[in-house]
């Protein structure tokens, strides 16, 4: 009778256990590249649409519809002046052809509507422009340069030269850079990418916002 020692027992019942585990392994099969593939891309479909394409969504440039994005990431702001701002807006985008959930969206980032904010950088208004810099690119461009003095007191000015530098921007920028507009702030890598991650998420609030696409629908 041949006597194995308890310590023997137990290496042979690891070493039948491991073999039993691989053949068992062995007989799972593996999904194929090709239905993988498909799997994943039935399981894309099937989630709801990202707001990603939201800054080129086609929205009326009208003062109700700007107010009523404002009310949506400010709501704070006091109603009369959210509508002052937001006629504003409206006339200066319907000259410079600017999409208004992306003018709200940097306006909000930049000065959160406060029309007295002056930043360390000097950026003055509810634009939040550097007079400086911009007017060495307009006399650049042999446009007329802007004063700084009216873009602190006149908030309508203001908005005017915003939406006309972003029409710059856009212009120069959009057929090479899908955000074209976090350049507002930056041309840098880094500050754009962080700049840009700010602008998001006011305009997932937009976008997500069920008064503001009821609103927009009953108007069309």
């Amino acid at each position: 009778m041949i006597n194995l020692s308890t310590k023997k027992l137990t290496h042979m019942a690891n070493i039948l256990l491991t073999v039993l585990f691989l053949q068992s392994c062995s007989s799972v099969k593996t999904v194929p590249r090709k239905e993988h593939k498909r799997i994943s891309k039935k399981i894309k479909s099937s989630l709801p649409p990202k707001f990603e394409n939201f800054d080129r969504k086609p929205y009326p440039n009208e003062a109700f519809v700007i107010a009523n994005m404002i009310a949506i990431v400010q709501p704070e702001l006091d109603e009369e002046e959210r509508d002052t701002v937001a006629s504003q807006i409206s006339l200066a985008i319907k000259k410079y052809k600017v999409e208004p959930q992306i003018i709200v969206a940097i306006i909000d980032t930049e000065s959160d509507f406060k029309a007295d904010k002056v930043s360390s950088t000097g950026d003055l208004s509810v634009a939040q422009i550097n007079v400086d810099v911009w007017n060495k690119e307009f006399l650049r461009m042999k446009k007329p340069i802007m004063i700084k003095e009216k873009i602190k007191c006149d908030q309508e000015y203001a908005l005017m030269k915003m939406a006309e530098i972003l029409n710059i921007i856009k212009k120069r920028y959009e057929k090479k850079d899908r955000r074209w507009y976090a350049r507002y702030h930056s041309n840098t890598h880094k500050y754009k990418s962080e700049y840009l991650h700010k602008l998001e998420i006011r305009m997932k609030m937009l976008a997500t916002s069920t008064d503001l696409n009821t609103q927009v629908a009953q108007s069309n």
